[in-house]
């Protein structure tokens, strides 16, 4: 179950619309928070950390509509070009598969509430 709801999406978005695939980047952005969250402790009924989780939620979805990537496909990509096709992906060695997972905004919404004490383990 999504941490956030369409309508909160649509309250940080505007005046932009949510996409038609809100629902499935909501349930996406859900799991990407469920991953950095794992050995955490926290109470999820609690309203406080609700309010927390919902507002992650909608930021990461957010940077997963701004990156275009809501599969995560991209992450190995180090550059790409529209015109002509050009694609060009992370060889082995320092950056090879380095692309979070989790938008920068939401590590900070969750560490700065105290929910993420650790840092997340991004693996590309």
């Amino acid at each position: 179950m999504a941490y956030a709801t369409i309508s909160d999406l649509e309250a940080w978005l505007a005046p932009e619309p949510a996409p038609a695939t809100a629902a499935r980047l909501l349930e996406e952005a859900s799991d990407a928070i469920d991953a950095a969250l794992i050995g955490a402790m926290y109470e999820p009924h609690d309203p406080a950390v609700q309010e927390v989780l919902r507002k992650a939620c909608v930021r990461q979805v957010h940077w997963m509509i701004e990156r275009g990537d809501e599969t995560g496909a991209q992450n190995d990509l180090q550059s790409m070009s529209a015109g002509s096709r050009s694609f060009t992906r992370r060889t082995v060695g320092e950056g090879a598969g380095a692309a979070p997972r989790i938008a920068p905004q939401t590590v900070t919404i969750l560490r700065t509430s105290g929910l993420l004490t650790m840092w997340p383990l991004v693996v590309g």
